[in-house]
């Protein structure tokens, strides 16, 4: 029989799950840090992922893509199953879409104001060159 600390699982090494995550080893090790995520070791104290934290990495990554804080991940992890976790996260989700859609019309609003700014600017220079007594018009 072979005992449990020997048995050997599909296993993901930190720098494969880097790679297929598109994430740094120093932001896994946040994550291993923050409770996120638990990395098992091996004999050589090497960091492996099993199936279970591969998920929970999965998820983190979409949701720190989307924009949520580590905090609302973390309540949106605490949830059991995928549907629970994905109804959780699109909670998570619609305020936040609603803080980024007031951001964009900040931004809209502030580009058109540096727009006709600008479009001033340039015809106050254009008028007062017009204007000077060395002006070849």
């Amino acid at each position: 029989m072979i005992s449990p600390n020997v048995q050997h699982f599909p296993r993901l090494k930190i720098g494969d799950a880097m790679r297929l995550f598109g994430v740094t080893a120093r932001a896994l090790r946040q994550y291993e840090a923050e409770g996120l995520i638990v990395a098992c070791r091996d004999r050589f104290n090497v960091r492996y992922y099993d199936a279970a934290t591969r998920r929970r990495i999965f998820w983190i990554v979409r949701l720190r893509g989307a924009g949520l804080p580590l905090c609302a991940i973390r309540e949106a992890l605490a949830v059991e199953g995928d549907n629970q976790l994905a109804a959780h996260a699109v909670d998570k989700l619609i305020p936040r879409r609603a803080e980024l859609a007031e951001q964009l019309a900040h931004l809209d609003r502030l580009l058109a104001d540096l727009s006709g700014t600008a479009g001033e600017i340039a015809t106050e220079q254009w008028t007062s060159q017009a204007r000077s007594p060395g002006a070849l018009f």
